[in-house]
C-alpha cells in the first residue's frame, strides 16, 4: 500500500524488510525488490530489499565483539535468606486474600439489600394514614433500596474495570542494532537472568523488564525489556549497563519475582479502582448538581454517600496491602541494586543516581517548555531526548550542585516501595565494588542511528502517550548536543 499504484505486483507473495533509517518493519510484494519509497514511519527514502541489512556502526563506537570482550567476568549471585522468601509467600497470600475480603463485602452488601427489600415491604403494602404519609413511607422504602443497589453496583464495577489502553512501544530490530542486543545478552549472562524476547523503546526516563504478556508469561521466561531513550541519551555505556543489570537483577530470583508480580499487580489494581473515575461517577455528580427536587436530591446524595463508602472500603484494603508489602518490595530493590553495583561499580552507581536526578529536573523543565510552545504555536521539538539534554545543559552549575547535594539527604519512608537515593548510595559505598564493565563512551553508540530512532519514538510519544495529534510538519528540529553527536 506504500508503493506506486501503477506498479503491477503479486497479491500473494509478500516479504518484509527493515527501514535502513528507523528500523521499522515494512511488508511489501517480492516483485518490488529494489524499489525506493519513503518510509511510512520516518518519511526517509529507503530501498525495499530482500537482502539482509548490513548495519552501519557509528564512528568510534565499540562493536558487538568489543562490548562482550569488555566484561571482566560474571558477578556473584546475591544470596536471599529463607525468612525473606517466607515473607514473600506470606505477603502474597495476604494480597490474594484482600480481594476475597472485598468479594465478601460485596456479598454482604447485596444480602443486606435483599433482606431490606423482603422484610420492609409493609411500608408500601399498607395505605393507612393517608396519601401524604404513604408518600413518606414509599420514600423511606425506596431510598435505602436505591442507595443499596447503587452501593452494590459501584462495588461490583471495579471488578470489571479494564486498564486504560496504552500505546505499543517501538520494538527494536536485532539486525539493525547488533551492539545493543549483544550488550543486553551479555548482561543477562553475567547476572544470570533470562534474555528478553523483545526490546521496546519509549520516551520515559526509565527502563523496565517485565513479563511480556503479563500473567500469561508468569510461569516462563517470556520477558520484554523497555528502554527509555532519554535514559540512553543521558548515560554512558557503563552507567547504562548498570541500569540494565538492575532491571535483570530482579529476574535472578525467579520465584521471588513472580510473587512480587502478584503483589504489585494487586496493589496496582486497588490503586486504580480507588482513584480512577469513569462516566458513572461523573453522571452521579451531575445528577446531584442539576436536580431541583429536594426529595430526588436526598436519594441521589444518599447514593453518593454509598459510593464514597465503597471507595473507603477499597482504600482501607489498598493501604493494608501496600503497608504489608512495601518492606519486601524495598528489599527487592536493594537486591537489584546489588547487581548494578557489582557490574558497574560502586562509584558509577552513585554517579548514576545523581545523574538521573539531574535529568529528572531537566525532564520537568522540558515538559513545561513544550506545553508553552504547543499552546502558543502548536510546535514541538522533533527529538525529545536531544531536547531533554539541551534543557539539562541549560541548568546552572549552582542548580546542578544543589540537586546532587540533596540526593543523599532523602530518607526512606515506612510506606515507600523503593528505598531513598541516600540509603541506596550508602549501601553502594559499603559494598566498595570496582565493577566488571568499564566502557565510558555514550550509550547512544549502541544504536546504528540513534537520532532517527529518537525522532520516530518522539512522534509516537506525542501522539500515543500524551495525546497530541501532531503531524511531522508541527515539529521543529533540535540541534543535537555534543553528547549525542559524539
Amino acid at each position: 500500500m506504500f508503493l506506486n499504484p501503477g506498479l503491477e505486483v503479486s497479491e500473494e507473495l509478500y516479504t518484509k524488510c527493515s527501514c535502513q533509517q528507523c528500523g521499522t518493519h515494512i511488508e511489501f510484494p517480492i516483485e518490488a525488490d529494489g524499489v525506493t519509497i519513503n518510509c511510512p514511519h520516518c518519511q526517509q527514502p529507503i530501498q525495499l530489499t530482500l537482502a539482509a541489512p548490513t548495519p552501519e556502526q557509528p564512528s568510534g563506537a565499540p562493536s558487538a565483539a568489543d562490548l562482550v570482550a569488555a566484561f571482566g567476568g560474571p558477578v556473584a549471585n546475591t544470596p536471599v535468606s529463607f525468612f525473606y522468601q517466607l515473607g514473600l509467600v506470606l505477603v502474597s497470600i495476604l494480597m490474594i486474600v484482600l480481594p476475597l475480603v472485598y468479594l465478601a463485602m460485596i456479598a454482604a452488601a447485596g444480602y443486606g439489600v435483599y433482606l431490606y427489600a423482603t422484610h420492609f415491604t409493609f411500608l408500601v403494602t399498607s395505605i393507612e394514614g393517608g396519601g401524604r404519609l404513604y408518600v413518606v413511607k414509599l420514600l423511606a422504602y425506596i431510598t435505602p433500596l436505591f442507595v443499596g443497589a447503587v452501593l452494590v453496583f459501584f462495588m461490583v464495577k471495579p471488578l470489571f474495570a479494564r486498564r486504560a489502553p496504552h500505546a505499543q512501544p517501538l520494538a527494536m530490530n536485532p539486525a539493525l542494532n547488533p551492539a545493543l542486543f549483544a550488550l543486553i545478552a551479555k548482561i543477562c549472562d553475567t547476572v544470570g537472568a533470562p534474555m528478553p524476547k523483545r526490546i521496546d523503546l519509549n520516551c520515559d526516563l526509565n527502563a523496565a523488564a517485565g513479563f511480556r504478556r503479563g500473567a500469561f508469561s508468569l510461569f516462563g521466561n517470556d520477558l520484554v525489556l523497555t528502554i527509555g531513550l532519554p535514559l540512553v541519551a543521558g548515560l554512558s555505556l557503563r552507567q547504562f549497563a548498570g541500569v540494565m543489570a538492575h532491571e535483570f537483577g530482579h529476574f535472578t530470583q525467579g520465584f521471588g519475582m513472580r510473587l512480587s508480580y502478584v503483589i504489585r499487580s494487586i496493589n496496582a489494581w486497588f490503586a486504580r479502582v480507588v482513584f480512577e473515575r469513569d462516566a458513572w461517577d461523573v453522571a452521579l455528580t451531575q445528577w446531584a448538581e442539576e436536580t431541583e427536587d429536594w426529595r430526588v436530591a436526598i436519594v441521589i446524595n444518599s447514593a453518593r454517600l454509598g459510593v464514597w463508602f465503597s471507595r473507603f472500603l477499597l482504600r482501607l484494603l489498598m493501604l493494608t496491602g501496600h503497608g504489608v508489602s512495601c518492606f519486601l518490595l524495598r528489599q527487592m530493590e536493594y537486591d537489584a541494586d546489588s547487581y548494578e553495583i557489582k557490574l558497574a561499580g560502586s562509584e558509577t552507581f552513585e554517579r548514576s543516581v545523581k545523574r538521573l536526578r539531574v535529568l529528572a529536573e531537566a525532564l520537568g523543565r522540558s515538559y513545561k517548555e513544550m506545553r508553552v510552545a504547543w499552546n502558543k504555536n502548536h510546535r514541538l521539538p522533533d527529538d525529545f531526548p536531544a531536547y531533554l539534554l539541551q534543557q539539562e545543559a541549560a541548568l546552572s552549575p549552582e542548580r546542578r550542585t544543589g540537586i546532587e547535594d540533596r540526593v543523599g539527604l532523602a530518607t526512606t519512608g515506612l510506606f515507600d516501595t523503593h528505598p531513598s537515593d541516600g540509603d541506596r548510595i550508602r549501601r553502594a559505598r559499603q559494598a566498595g565494588e570496582p565493577g566488571v564493565f568499564h566502557l565510558v563512551q555514550p550509550a547512544t553508540m549502541l544504536f546504528a542511528n540513534f537520532e532517527a530512532v529518537a525522532k520516530q519514538v518522539t512522534l509516537l510519544h506525542y501522539t500515543d502517550d500524551i495525546g497530541l495529534y501532531c503531524e511531522p510538519t508541527d515539529l521543529w528540529p533540535v540541534n543535537p548536543t555534543p553528547a549525542l553527536q559524539s
